[in-house]
């Protein structure tokens, strides 16, 4: 799969090498790693960092107020239930380790996207629903992988990763590319509870192939749980749940602004200012 220019708000970026990215969005040290912290231009610390030219940041945003709507697409849990810690699937019922409950709708177009309030992005969200115990509260989120597509699903749908990067389309982001494992790091505790999202992902636009039919289905791969640097970081037996925004995320006080001219993946010690406003964020009521 192609390595994708850091860009963001159209502003050439200095990419991170081709070493693992570990980014921990938790509130403690893990295998040496420190929490990689990060200031909004209000002056509001949030836990984030750059993985290939995206942000991945916590659901904690200046401003939000406790109201609004997730648009869910997929689940995922491990296979065979608790014990076995991996599980990856995309936003098709049935395919790997994935499903689609009553309420949810996989089949996400590329004009469904949402931006954030800059125009600059789209927005995904990764809510981890690991028990709130000390045994269970963390999770690793090991690849996510996006791509343009076709206006039908490919038939019939690809079974393995290998199959998916030929079948599902143009890749336009990849968590992984060029050989690389990076790891995100989460704590299912650092988040408002079950539903309101553990990890905001922040893609740029220009990721995506110009031009893109509105109709063209977009596929999102998530693989989770195999992180085997410190303990704990398996998948448990909840399941996992992959979804976007359900609205846009504008206004006043509930903004959220992707701004140009930052570096690509700061260091952990490095405190950057990066997003002005909130973003809106949360979920239907279960």
């Amino acid at each position: 799969m192609k390595f994708f220019p850091c860009l963001v708000a159209g502003i050439a970026l200095a990419c991170p090498d081709a070493r693992a990215t570990v980014l921990n969005l938790t509130n403690t040290t893990v295998a040496g790693n420190a929490p990689n912290t990060m200031v909004s231009t209000t002056g509001s610390t949030f836990r984030g960092g750059w993985l290939n030219g995206a942000l991945y940041r916590d659901p904690s945003v200046d401003g939000s107020s406790g109201s609004g709507v997730f648009r869910d697409l997929y689940r995922v849990s491990p296979p065979n239930g608790n014990g076995n810690v991996i599980e990856n699937g995309y936003n098709r019922p049935g395919v790997m380790d994935s499903s689609v409950p009553n309420g949810f709708d996989p089949y996400l177009k590329f004009g469904e996207l949402i931006q954030d309030a800059s125009q600059s992005s789209y927005i995904f969200v990764i809510d981890i629903n690991e028990a709130n115990n000390a045994t269970d509260r963390y999770l690793s989120v090991d690849d996510i992988k996006i791509w343009v597509g076709g206006t039908t699903d490919p038939s019939p749908l690809p079974t393995t990763l290998s199959g998916m990067m030929t079948q599902l389309g143009v890749p336009a982001y990849d968590m992984n590319p060029s050989g690389q494992q990076n790891f995100v790091m989460l704590d299912a505790t650092l988040s408002s509870g079950s539903g309101s999202g553990d990890l905001f992902l922040f893609v740029p636009k220009s990721f995506f192939p110009a031009n893109t039919n509105p109709n063209a289905n977009i596929f999102i791969y998530t693989k989770m749980g195999s992180y085997t640097g410190a303990p704990g970081f398996g998948a448990g037996s909840t399941q996992e749940q992959v979804s976007i925004p359900g609205k846009s995320i504008v206004g006043n006080s509930t903004t959220s602004t992707i701004q140009s001219g930052l570096p690509s993946v700061p260091e952990p010690s490095t405190m950057v200012a990066l997003l002005a406003g909130g973003l809106l964020a949360f979920r239907r009521r279960r």
